[in-house]
């Protein structure tokens, strides 16, 4: 299975849209790996994990058929990882081919926004909108999925992160997220994995809240050994980065890989 990182950037873009910080000229100079944007995640062959606003531009970039997605997960509502407008665009009428039904998963923030979006009649959409609920378990398609709850709120609710299982691998989808919630760690001890990407979106700033930090980060790598999480070959890769507080990929990228750590960015492809 091909799992492809289609966006690494916290909210503001890696460079951010209206800063000339030095992280921000440097990823302006260097390009390449150093600019990012809005996080998102494909997993071949029909498998997005979240919608940001750029998701066509970046799936044309790094050759990611996303008009052929199946099925759609969601972590939460806010408006860098969820961009419901474009779903108005399958309806019939606003295209010429037939679409695959489209699978949306999230939890009620998401699938209220969807239908704040678009209307309440999704019939001719080609799409089917799916709340879930943490902590149980759900088939999707050639998968079995396991939302959790992420420390980081979403309007009235918090939004999610995932567990994975397919084709024998098992992935934790961790952005979005401070600290893990005691029973969300309990639900993520149950497993071992293939593939780790979690959050780190302060960088090196000391203190973080909402989010992680690079420190964290490093906490989490070390509790996942102590508690043997990771399968051999397993990595453990970091995601959603600011540019205020995370230096440029090719500053920031062989530090951590000294410590086991992987920093994730656009168009990164992994089999696993």
């Amino acid at each position: 299975m091909e799992f492809i990182f289609l966006g690494t950037s916290a909210g503001e873009q890696y460079p951010g849209f209206w800063c000339r910080c030095e992280n921000c000229e440097k990823a302006r100079q260097l390009g390449g790996k150093n600019i990012r944007k809005n996080s998102c995640a494909w997993i071949s062959p029909e498998t997005l994990i979240d919608f940001p606003a750029e998701i066509f531009m970046q799936a044309e970039r790094y050759a990611v058929p996303v008009i052929d997605t199946e099925y759609l997960l969601f972590t939460h509502s806010h408006e860098d990882h969820f961009y419901p407008y474009y779903f108005g665009w399958r309806r019939r009428g606003a295209r010429i081919t037939e679409l695959r039904p489209l699978q949306i998963y999230g939890n009620e923030q998401v699938c209220g926004g969807i239908s704040e979006s678009v209307g309440e009649d999704l019939s001719g959409l080609a799409l089917e909108v799916n709340p879930v609920e943490p902590f149980n378990e759900y088939p999707v398609g050639p998968m079995q999925i396991v939302p959790l709850v992420a420390n980081h709120p979403d309007g009235e609710g918090r939004g999610l992160n995932y567990i994975i299982h397919r084709e024998g691998k098992t992935i934790l989808y961790a952005l979005d997220t401070d600290w893990f919630l005691p029973e969300t760690y309990d639900a993520i001890n149950s497993f071992t994995y293939d593939l780790v990407v979690i959050e780190g979106t302060f960088g090196l700033r000391a203190e973080a809240t909402g989010h992680m930090n690079l420190a964290k980060v490093e906490q989490a790598y070390q509790l996942f050994q102590q508690d043997n999480l990771l399968r051999p070959q397993a990595l453990f890769c970091v995601s959603h980065m600011s540019p205020h507080f995370t230096p440029v990929h090719t500053e920031i990228a062989p530090v951590m890989a000294e410590k086991g750590i992987t920093i994730a960015y656009d168009g990164m492809k992994i089999e696993i």
